[in-house]
Formats: structure tokens, sequence, C-alpha cells
């Protein structure tokens, strides 16, 4: 996946992707909803790679210690949301720049 749009985008437009891709009620341009697609793409990706990380954290912890495991399955939970509505926004987003 291209990252154009995203890149050639300025400190302000990119704050305003973030809000595009994380916020459900936010109008926005074309430009900034294709730039929010190529963003979200990669978001996505990286947030399934932290869950495993934190799930690694996990198991460790189990066996050695308990405070770190709960954090870590704290963690985990917050991650799977977070990973949820990132896939879902991203769905909604490539089906509006799609249009």
């Amino acid at each position: 996946m291209n990252i154009d749009v995203y890149r050639s985008c300025s400190w302000r437009e990119k704050r305003d992707v973030l809000n595009v891709f994380w916020r459900s009620d936010v109008e926005a341009s074309p430009r900034l909803v294709e730039a929010a697609v190529q963003y979200g793409y990669y978001c996505v990706i990286c947030l399934y790679v932290v869950i495993l990380e934190v799930a690694l954290i996990f198991v460790v912890g189990l066996s050695h210690n308990t405070f770190v495991a709960g954090l870590a399955a704290a963690s985990e939970l917050f991650m799977f949301w977070s990973t949820w509505w990132a896939v879902k926004r991203y769905r909604v987003l490539k089906s509006l720049s799609a249009a």
C-alpha cells in the first residue's frame, strides 16, 4: 500500500487525519479520508504486532510475576479493543474512499 497522500500532508493535516481515523463524528475532505485509509492500513498492522508482543509479556509474566501478568492482561484487553476499533474505522473509511 502506498502512503503518498499521507506523506504529502502537513503536520496540522496529519493531526486531522488522526481525528478522521480514530473518531466517527468528524467530517473530512476526500483527501483527508484517503490519507486516513493509508494511515489506517499500517496502524492496524502495528496494533496486531503490539497484541503479539503484549501476549508474550503476559505468558512470561504468568510464570514470573502475577502483577506483571495482570498489567499485561489489562493491556491486552485494551489492545484488542483498540484493534477492533481501528479495523472498524479502516473498513468504514475504505468504503468512503472507494465511493
